[in-house]
């Protein structure tokens, strides 16, 4: 298992560096390589962590792993203005720092197949949700960053789970997560 997590990180360093160098060739502008490399900067300091953010494509805004890898999607780096791309690496990093990978792994490793888990793993997910969007939302009004925009970015995204029911959702309805995060950003 320590084997294959290895190479798995291994390779997805490899892959998320040369993502990285062919971003300039992919039509990033340098204005938004840089915002990256600054929010990197100050989420490191922020965290504590010598974490890595690398532009790619992904099926969301943003992903991670607990080895600190964090890939931001490069249509999504070009569109989105400033607060939603912090928040969506603000978020990334809470996921990445707090190991919710590993913690996931573990969950579904523990869970026994013969009984109904699957309800106890969207749970868990469900937390993990919820908690890197409070980390994200405490860390953007530390840091400067506005929340209105990104509250009318999550209002305006299609929701990616319309139509499940609320027990099998992993993610908040969109205007439940625009609370949550609007009600944390503004405790913070």
């Amino acid at each position: 298992m320590k084997k294959f997590k290895f190479l798995l990180i291994m390779a997805m360093l490899f892959f998320a560096r040369v993502t990285f160098l062919e971003a300039s060739k992919a039509g990033i502008a340098p204005e938004r390589i840089q915002l990256i490399k600054e929010i990197q900067n100050r989420l490191n300091f922020s965290f504590q962590c010598e974490f890595s953010v690398f532009i790619g494509q992904t099926r969301k805004y943003a992903t991670a792993n607990s080895s600190g890898i964090i890939m931001i999607d490069s249509l999504f780096l070009q569109t989105a203005d400033r607060s939603s791309i912090f928040f969506a690496i603000a978020h990334e990093y809470a996921h990445a720092y707090l190991q919710h990978d590993v913690r996931m792994l573990e969950q579904l490793l523990g869970t026994d197949p013969s009984h109904s888990g699957s309800s106890k793993l969207i749970e868990v997910r469900r937390q993990f949700e919820k908690e890197a969007d409070g980390i994200a939302a405490r860390k953007a009004k530390q840091m400067g960053f506005a929340i209105e925009s990104l509250v009318d970015f999550i209002l305006t995204s299609p929701d990616s789970e319309k139509g499940i029911p609320p027990e099998n959702r992993v993610y908040s309805k969109p205007r439940e997560r625009a609370d949550y995060i609007l009600a944390v950003y503004q405790s913070s």
